[in-house]
């Protein structure tokens, strides 16, 4: 009997070392998932301590087979492994059972809900066969036991790679800001020869004709004409910056003719000179925005929320909070919205078309009321550019009708003060009736953000030092408060680095990358900003604004009292034709701030009224609901129509305040 049982136990003991060395063997004849890949992804150097770490995570890889419409993973289990994908595809389910995230071979999935313990928050499908290598739950807890060390170098191998979510936005935003191709078809040779070939016959028409660079008396046609050309070519091409370059172009060459070369080199080195601040913070806003992005800080976000809000209208005031808060960047507050709030309004069996309105509108209304956002620092430098002072933007919000009267719509239309009109009533129907969430058409592909994992706090502290150390850096003079934002900014680099690096969310390196790359976005604003200053001082040299005012005076005479109404149509319907606010602002505001000059009107008012337009011509233009449809889960069309009707009474609102503010004179 012993000896049997000795034969049975041996026979048991080589039957489970080999089952260990076939999987092993398995194991080692990955393609994508071997140890190179392993090493990489857990960031193990090439020392005794970390090559057993290696061996450990290796022996503990099983490799497993899906066929073909499988559930590797079902939303509301407990995780108990993360997944290496080796071979095939697998889609990531929304609540609907439709794809919202596709992960290939050299991906992962998992592993922030094997790490926590937390259940799945999404249906995992194998689409074809599917090869992945599996890590328990286990094997993760006794490898952060056996090298704590392991646990940061994970989290900077998750954090460290940017989702296409994140690529799309910055391609997207940079387009709306005036850079990039956005949707664009590929224009062909011959529609390029065209286009520039009718550019060339203007260029070389207005050499020919134009009155000589020393007789400055120019007629109010030539005058006029570098912005007829603006608009035209802007309108026809819907290219932003290439419009304004080619304006700059063209005012040059009617001042400095074959020296246009020196003159737009030198306006472009007096706009640096002027004001090199403001440019400076434009581009470091962009390495912040970056490193918020990337602090892993938007899904712990979403889960606190999840755990805590149990109301739809909660749901949509926390993140109507959450907006206050981060109202930096209109791109981080999509970002945060599209990947937390939207599920969770969801959830709470929300309207995407309701959500949408109120995830949709109020970043814009929020950003363009805060001195320390980007388009705060923009449009200070805009106003700086054309002569006034710094002070000016915070004295125009409170004459900024039309993001004031957003944001109160969106308070009253989160709490169900403000009736539901039009596509919205219907969607409330819709959903009572047990219909879907969303409106026909609708894609959620892009709704879904399954990489950044981490701590409410890393996002949270870093801006409320930024909002903090700016504010108390500032001055006020005059009853008037200037905030330092450079200040606050070095300030917050500081924080932000001491809280990622120390706690091992990025290495120092990581850090510098994310803040190289936030630069790399920024380059659009910027390079706006400059060829817009230029334009402003081109106009300006040509005499344009003087015989402006003077023309106004004459046509408008006692009726100077519509001038801030009228400035706020005429910008609105600019801003929507250029479907870009930022190019509205280069070109409105130097305009608008000489015009309050020279009728005695309030400058901030007039500066207000610009601003104001930039939100409702911006939300007016059919461009944007391409770019935050998708973003918040939403037919981009059905999306408009929601939001037109509100827009139109927003921006009737704002229009009939500036009116009774000038007739009344109460600026």
């Amino acid at each position: 009997m012993a000896i049997k049982s000795a034969a049975r136990s041996g026979s048991r003991g080589a039957e489970r070392s080999g089952e260990r060395g076939l999987r092993r063997k398995r194991r080692e004849t990955g393609v994508v998932i071997n140890r190179a890949y392993i090493r990489e992804f857990f960031r193990l150097e090439d020392s005794k301590q970390e090559n057993r770490v290696l061996e450990f995570i290796m022996d503990h890889l099983m490799p497993r087979e899906f066929r073909h419409d499988t559930y590797i993973c079902r939303a509301g289990e407990l995780a108990n492994a993360m997944f290496f994908i080796e071979a095939g595809v697998v889609n990531a389910l929304g609540a609907g059972g439709e794809p919202i995230n596709e992960l290939q071979a050299g991906q992962y999935f998992g592993e922030y809900a094997a790490l926590t313990g937390d259940k799945r928050m999404a249906d995992i499908r194998a689409r074809g066969t599917v090869k992945v290598f599996e890590l328990n739950k286990k094997a993760l807890d006794a490898l952060i036991r056996m090298y704590p060390k392991i646990y940061g170098l994970f989290l900077q191998s998750v954090y460290s790679q940017a989702t296409n979510q994140y690529r799309n936005l910055v391609r997207i935003l940079n387009q709306r800001r005036g850079l990039g191709a956005g949707h664009q078809k590929k224009i062909s040779p011959t529609s390029l020869f065209i286009n520039y070939s009718l550019v060339f016959l203007v260029f070389f028409n207005l050499l020919i004709w134009a009155p000589l660079p020393q007789d400055m008396h120019l007629h109010p046609v030539w005058m006029c004409s570098p912005i007829l050309f603006l608009v035209m070519y802007m309108v026809i091409t819907r290219r932003a910056l290439e419009s304004l370059v080619l304006a700059v172009m063209y005012i040059a060459l009617l001042l400095a003719r074959f020296d246009f070369v020196n003159f737009f080199t030198g306006h472009i080195v007096s706009a640096l000179a002027d004001t090199p601040d403001l440019i400076v913070m434009v581009v470091l806003m962009g390495s912040l925005t970056k490193l918020f992005s990337a602090s892993g800080s938007i899904n712990a976000l979403k889960q606190i929320a999840r755990e805590r809000i149990k109301s739809g209208k909660g749901t949509l005031f926390a993140a109507f909070c959450a907006m206050i808060l981060i109202s930096i960047d209109e791109y981080l507050m999509i970002l945060i919205n599209g990947a937390c709030f939207t599920p969770l309004s969801d959830q709470k069996k929300i309207p995407r078309e309701k959500s949408s309105l109120v995830l949709g509108m109020s970043p814009m209304a929020l950003c363009i009321v805060n001195p320390i956002s980007l388009t705060g620092i923009y449009l200070t430098g805009i106003i700086a550019g054309s002569g006034g002072s710094r002070e000016l933007f915070i004295q125009g919000i409170p004459f900024n009708f039309a993001a004031i009267a957003a944001i109160i719509f969106m308070l009253a239309m989160i709490f169900d003060f403000f009736p539901h009109t039009g596509l919205l009533k219907k969607a409330m129907e819709r959903v009572k009736a047990g219909g879907p969430l969303w409106p026909e058409g609708t894609d959620n592909s892009g709704s879904n953000d399954n990489s950044n994992r981490g701590r409410v706090i890393n996002l949270a502290l870093p801006i409320l030092t930024l909002i903090v150390s700016s504010v108390a850096a500032g001055t006020i003079q005059e009853g008037s408060l200037s905030v330092n934002v450079l200040y606050g900014m070095v300030i917050t680099f500081i924080v932000s680095f001491l809280m990622y690096c120390f706690q091992h969310y990025m290495t120092p390196e990581q850090f510098f990358n994310n803040l190289v790359r936030g630069v790399e976005n920024m380059l659009a604003p910027v390079i706006m900003f400059l060829v817009g200053k230029c334009f402003a001082s081109g106009i300006e040299e040509i005499g344009f604004s003087a015989w402006l005012n003077d023309a106004v005076t004459l046509w408008v005479g006692n009726q100077g009292w519509l001038l801030p109404a009228i400035i706020f149509v005429i910008c609105t319907i600019i801003g929507a034709l250029f479907d870009n606010p930022w190019a509205m602002y280069a070109i409105g505001m130097p305009i608008a701030m000489k015009l309050a000059v020279s009728t005695g009107g309030s400058t901030s008012l007039f500066v207000g009224a610009v601003c104001a337009a930039g939100f409702t011509g911006n939300e007016i233009a059919l461009g944007d609901i391409f770019f935050i449809g998708p973003m918040l889960g939403i037919n981009p069309i059905a999306y408009y129509r929601t939001k037109l009707s509100y827009v139109i009474i927003i921006t009737v609102i704002a229009g009939a305040g500036y009116a009774a503010l000038g007739y009344f004179n109460l600026a």
